[in-house]
């Protein structure tokens, strides 16, 4: 059952993640291309990956028990 729900979270984590990046590239492509906003591709991606490395962070201890105990 702790198998279930993890993979159940997994799959929400995952999409939660494409829709970030998916919404983030969208953004930029919608705004004029001038060398400004290019120079920030960098940064606005890394802002917006920054949230999910600290869920993973967090994450990792709690899948690392519920895969032991398994």
């Amino acid at each position: 059952m702790r198998f279930v729900v993890l993979e159940i979270c997994a799959c929400i984590v995952a999409s939660l993640f494409l829709t970030t990046l998916t919404v983030t590239a969208v953004h930029r492509a919608k705004r004029s291309s001038t060398d400004a906003h290019h120079a920030n591709a960098l940064t606005e991606y890394l802002w917006a990956a920054i949230p999910w490395i600290m869920i993973a962070a967090a994450a990792l201890p709690a899948v690392r028990l519920i895969v032991a105990e398994h």
